[in-house]
């Protein structure tokens, strides 16, 4: 499993020039990746020829980070949705890794955010139902000492899930 751990280090990553024609694929790839090159290109406004060249440039300069199939949890057999806020004890640079080592090698985390606050991350995690929900909690988040608070909440209703970035915002 390919895990990702995003981290602003603070320096400044230069952006690859993305021009409308790049942001109209990129729109047409994220609402639908099974798409074959020419309604690619139809969506784009360039000739079929241009989608693959631009398509690995847009992956090769990290825009394009994957092109992946979404798979419905409830059909894969997992129900249980939550998320969970976790307080670290503190913030030194081994309860940071402890942590962020743990988080990283859970296939049912789905999502890891640092964020400002009063909590020091959220978490999405997908597990079979609630008795796993447990489970994991128990035999992995609070059996770790770098956690001093952990505060989860049960996903009743997706009114809103999507992968797809409002790129005509951009």
């Amino acid at each position: 499993m390919n895990h990702a751990f995003y981290e602003n280090s603070g320096m400044k990553r230069e952006l690859p020039a993305i021009d409308d024609a790049d942001r109209r694929l990129l729109q047409a790839v994220q609402h639908d990746a099974s798409a074959s090159q020419a309604e690619l290109a139809e969506a784009a406004g360039v000739s079929p020829s241009l989608v693959s060249r631009r398509l690995s440039r847009l992956k090769e300069t990290g825009a394009l980070r994957a092109v992946v199939g979404l798979v419905d949890a409830q059909s894969a057999g997992l129900s249980c949705g939550a998320i969970i806020r976790i307080r670290l004890k503190d913030h030194a640079a081994a309860s940071v890794k402890q942590f962020r080592d743990l988080v990283t090698r859970m296939d049912e985390v789905t999502l890891c955010v640092m964020l400002t606050g009063e909590a020091d991350y959220l978490i999405k995690l997908i597990a079979r139902d609630l008795p796993h929900f447990q489970e994991i909690v128990q035999q992995k988040f609070l059996r770790c000492p770098a956690i001093a608070h952990l505060e989860s909440s049960i996903i009743l209703e997706y009114l809103k899930d999507t992968t797809e970035l409002p790129l005509d915002a951009a």
